[in-house]
């Protein structure tokens, strides 16, 4: 009976590391980092690197070589990090390019994977939240990525509420997100 708990105890265990989202992945390695913890810092690397790789490979998309290009260049960091070797700035700016080219992939492969965007709202957000969150890599031009952002968010936002708002911001949001798409892709 003992075993059954224990081999339960672990899978549980087990369970609850492999749900920690890629998204959330992300901010624990800068926060690692920040801390000193070497092993941890590591591992949380090579998680996230795999992760990276995995969603690259399962989603595909316009940013896919991107992303498994970024996922090399931390999957090398890894080895560096346990001997205390890894630098927040270029760290930061892996993170960075990441989160924007995850976000980016997301919105662009609910937009080619056909069907409506109303009931996509969360999805949407979140990607959008993630390539906010990374835009700071560009420097002088995130202000124009952040106010196309900002503007596709109010129709985002109007996909939760049904009717003819949400058939409105349906037929906007498109054209709005292949804009914001398109200047991802000429910056990255």
């Amino acid at each position: 009976m003992k075993k059954v708990f224990l081999v339960f105890g672990l899978l549980i265990l087990g369970l609850s590391a492999q749900s920690q989202s890629l998204d959330g992945m992300l901010d624990n390695v800068l926060s690692l980092q920040k801390s000193g913890d070497k092993k941890g810092l590591s591992s949380a690397i090579s998680q996230l690197s795999s992760g990276i790789e995995t969603e690259a490979n399962d989603t595909g998309g316009d940013f896919k070589a991107g992303l498994l290009s970024q996922a090399a260049n931390l999957s090398k960091l890894a080895p560096l990090a346990s001997k205390g070797m890894v630098k927040e700035g270029p760290l930061k700016k892996i993170i960075n390019t990441v989160k924007l080219m995850l976000g980016a992939n997301r919105i662009g492969n609910m937009l080619g994977g056909g069907g409506g965007l109303i009931g996509k709202a969360s999805a949407l957000k979140s990607g959008l939240s993630l390539m906010q969150g990374g835009s700071s890599i560009l420097g002088s031009k995130s202000g124009g990525l952040n106010d196309l952002i900002g503007g596709a968010m109010g129709n985002v936002n109007k996909l939760d509420g049904g009717g003819l708002a949400a058939k409105g911001a349906e037929k906007a949001l498109p054209n709005q997100l292949g804009g914001i798409l398109s200047m991802a892709k000429g910056i990255l």
